[in-house]
C-alpha cells in the first residue's frame, strides 16, 4: 500500500504494526500483499483510539493470520539481506522496550502507556536543544543568544515533526532512515550526558548568576552562604583574622581551631581585597606580552595585581590557621620558597583597629600572654 494524504492520521504504533505484517509477508508478490492490507490502517487506528495499543497484539502472528486467512500456504522464507536483519534487530529492540514498560507499569499498579506518550515530545524536544548546544560550544555562541534562541525554536519545529513522522523519515521508515534516526537520537542522548556532566543548565552565565542570587538570598538569614571552606562575615568571606586580647591589645601568633579541633583555614588564594588604606597595583605584562588577569578592579575592571598570603609554619608543617597571616603583593599565585629572605618580603599589616574596649566574663580569668606585639610590617615577623 502506498503511502497517501490520508494517512497522516494514522497512529505511529499503527503504522510500526503494520510494517512488521508486511516485512513477514515480503514473499509475496507485490498485488496479493496490497490486496490482503488495504485497509488495515483504518481498521487497527479505531482498534488503537478504543482499546490503546496493547490491541495490536503480536505483528509476526497476525501476518500468519492474514497468510492463512488468504489460503496463501508458508513457503520457503526468502534470505534475510542485512536490511531485513537490521530491522529484525531495532523491532526485536522495540518490542523489548514495550515489554519492560508493560512489566514495570504491572510492578506500580498503573498504565505506564500515558507516560511514555507524554514522555515522547519531550525527548524530541530536549535532542533539539542537545542538537543547538552543541552547534553553540563548536561556534562559540552563547546558548541564549539571539540566533540561538532562533535555531532552537527551529530546531524544535523539526525535531518534532520527524518524531511525528511527519516529515524526515516521515511514514514507513525505511532501515537506513531507522539507523540514522537512531544515531542521531544517541549522539543527543551523549551530548545531554556531556552537558549534564559540564553542569551547563543553560550556560555558565545562569550558573554564576543563581548562585549570587542564592547567597544574596541567604545571606543574614542563618543559611550557609557556601559549602566551600573558609569562614564568613557579613555574607563577605574572611582572608585574614586579626585576634585581640581580653584587654584589648592586638596579638600576633594565635593558633585557632574549631569545636572539633580542627584547624581553622580562612584563606582565599588570590585576595582581591583593594582598600583605600591597601590598594592593589595594576598587573603588568610578563615577559612575553601576557597579561594575567587574577584581579580585577571593581569600578574600572582594570587587571590587579593579587594579594598573596603565606602560611606560619612550626617545622616542616605548613600552618594557615596562625593569625594574622603575612602577605605581600605579587604578579602571580606562586609561594617563592625564599620570599622572606628578600627585600619585598610577606609582612603582617597593620590590624584594622589599634587597640579595642577590654572584655571581662564573670569567674573567668584571661589569658595574660608574655608578649603581645602589634602587628608591624616588615621583616621582624617572619613566621
Amino acid at each position: 500500500m502506498t503511502t497517501t494524504d490520508a494517512e497522516s492520521n494514522v497512529a505511529p504504533e499503527v503504522r510500526l504494526f503494520l510494517a512488521r505484517v508486511r516485512r513477514e509477508l515480503a514473499d509475496l508478490e507485490p498485488e496479493v500483499l496490497s490486496d490482503i492490507t488495504d485497509g488495515l490502517e483504518a481498521d487497527f487506528t479505531e482498534l488503537v483510539a478504543e482499546r490503546g495499543p496493547d490491541a495490536l497484539g503480536d505483528p509476526v502472528e497476525y501476518a500468519k493470520e492474514l497468510r492463512a486467512a488468504a489460503g496463501i500456504p508458508v513457503g520457503p522464507q526468502p534470505h534475510r539481506g542485512l536490511a531485513a536483519q537490521v530491522d529484525g534487530l531495532l523491532d526485536a529492540g522495540h518490542d523489548r522496550f514495550d515489554r519492560a514498560v508493560a512489566k514495570l507499569g504491572e510492578l506500580l499498579r498503573t498504565d505506564l502507556t500515558p507516560v511514555v506518550a507524554w514522555l515522547r515530545p519531550l525527548w524530541w524536544i530536549l535532542r533539539a536543544w542537545a542538537a543547538v548546544w552543541g552547534v553553540s560550544v563548536m561556534l562559540g555562541w552563547g546558548m541564549w543568544s539571539g540566533l540561538s534562541v532562533v535555531l532552537l525554536i527551529i530546531a524544535v519545529v523539526v525535531s518534532m515533526f520527524v518524531g511525528a513522522g511527519r516529515v524526515w523519515p516521515g511514514g514507513e521508515r525505511g532501515t537506513r532512515a531507522r539507523v540514522a534516526l537512531l544515531g542521531l537520537n544517541t549522539l543527543a542522548g551523549f551530548v545531554l550526558f556531556m552537558a549534564w556532566a559540564n553542569g551547563v543548565v543553560g550556560g555558565a552565565d545562569y550558573d554564576q548568576g543563581w548562585n549570587d542570587g542564592y547567597s544574596e538570598a541567604t545571606t543574614g538569614q542563618g543559611s550557609p552562604i557556601d559549602q566551600q571552606a573558609g569562614v564568613y562575615s557579613g555574607g563577605s568571606w574572611v582572608s585574614n583574622i586579626y585576634p585581640y586580647d581580653a584587654a584589648g591589645k592586638p596579638l600576633t601568633g594565635v593558633q585557632l581551631f574549631d569545636q572539633d579541633g580542627r584547624p581553622i583555614d580562612v584563606v582565599t588564594q588570590p585576595d582581591c581585597t583593594s582598600t583605600p588604606a591597601a590598594p592593589l597595583p595594576p598587573a603588568a605584562p610578563d615577559e612575553d606580552g601576557i597579561l594575567t588577569e587574577l584581579c580585577l578592579d571593581e569600578n574600572t575592571g582594570e587587571a590587579l595585581q593579587p594579594r598573596i598570603h603565606y602560611p606560619w609554619s612550626n617545622g616542616a608543617a605548613q600552618l594557615y590557621n596562625v593569625f594574622p597571616l603575612p602577605s605581600r603583593v605579587q604578579p602571580d599565585t606562586t609561594l617563592d620558597p625564599n620570599a622572606f629572605a628578600g627585600e619585598d618580603a610577606p609582612a603582617i599589616q597593620e590590624p584594622p583597629l589599634a587597640a579595642v574596649p577590654k572584655v571581662s566574663l564573670p569567674g573567668v580569668a584571661t589569658s595574660s600572654p608574655s608578649a603581645s606585639p602589634s602587628a608591624s610590617v616588615g621583616t621582624d615577623d617572619k613566621p
